[in-house]
């Protein structure tokens, strides 16, 4: 993410200098590699150089490492006064640059709502259009949009006490749907269909687009008909797989509380589901998973 938006930066004419790790003794580091290698080695510097005297300094690092970097930079007297400091953390909010306030900037959290890959091209054609979490006081908020905007997205404000809700929210969503196709996908190769990604398409979309514009997800399908067979044929194909099969019965019950509260899952119907679950889990050979 660094490296796109430092790129996306530069093309429109910013003076640009990314703060990357040295290298370690063994020749590792951070240092940016691939498609953002026009960015020269001139532009290049330890965090606390790359962040001294800049107006606009962007922390685009892994969330558990980012405290230490706040702590480090402030150490060293990286934030003044005038200056803006943004992080794209989706968890934390503006209350992790404290050290930066405390110096005078103005502190804002910046989360872009988008994967990002090693392709810096891939991700520059995916940021317009992004929608960013932002989160921070009126002046905060005032030059969180103004970047946003700059970059060709556009800003939602998420209350700080709802930040970790929210970025649990977007794995959920993101990470999970992908994880649970690509496991879907995987499933359907073992079972000797030999192009999954064309059986999942259409069913996949539309089930996700039609959770997103009525709130509902999944009511359809043996779990809301209480096919109780059905399920139970499910989980003993999926005996082998422990974790798939855990994760099924968990989406099950989740899918089965949706269902019931909105009416559509009555309680006869409803029981016949869990019994198969319940006789799944009496089956399951991991007895730390059934203990717990």
């Amino acid at each position: 993410m660094g490296r796109t938006l430092a790129e996306a930066l530069r093309r429109l004419g910013f003076e640009v200098v990314l703060g990357v790790k040295p290298p370690t003794r063994q020749g590792g580091g951070d240092r940016p590699e691939g498609p953002a290698e026009d960015l020269d080695r001139r532009d290049l510097a330890e965090p606390v150089a790359a962040a001294r005297g800049a107006r606009l300094v962007i922390l685009c690092v892994q969330d558990d490492q980012l405290p230490a970097l706040v702590t480090d930079l402030a150490a060293h007297g990286a934030f003044v006064r005038g200056q803006t400091v943004v992080h794209t953390a989706g968890v934390d909010g503006p209350g992790l640059l404290t050290p930066a306030a405390a110096a005078g900037a103005c502190v804002v959290a910046c989360h872009p709502v988008q994967s990002f890959t090693p392709d810096v091209d891939g991700n520059l054609e995916r940021l317009p259009g992004t929608i960013w979490g932002i989160t921070g006081d009126t002046a905060g908020r005032r030059a969180g949009r103004a970047l946003v905007e700059l970059l060709g997205g556009s800003a939602m404000d998420v209350p700080e006490n709802g930040r970790a809700r929210y970025h649990a929210a977007l794995v959920l969503a993101a990470n999970g749907a992908a994880a649970l196709a690509a496991t879907a996908s995987d499933l359907l190769h073992a079972g000797g269909v030999i192009d999954p990604a064309r059986l999942l398409s259409g069913l996949v979309h539309f089930s996700v687009d039609s959770a997103l514009s009525t709130g509902q997800a999944g009511l359809s399908g043996p779990w809301v008909r209480g096919d109780g067979r059905t399920v139970a044929l499910h989980l003993e194909a999926l005996e082998r797989r422990s974790k798939v099969q855990a994760v099924y019965a968990a989406l099950a019950r989740l899918v089965g509380d949706r269902a019931a509260a909105v009416g559509q899952l009555p309680p006869e119907t409803r029981s016949r589901v869990d019994a198969a679950l319940d006789a799944g889990a009496e089956r399951d050979p991991d007895p730390d998973r059934r203990a717990g």
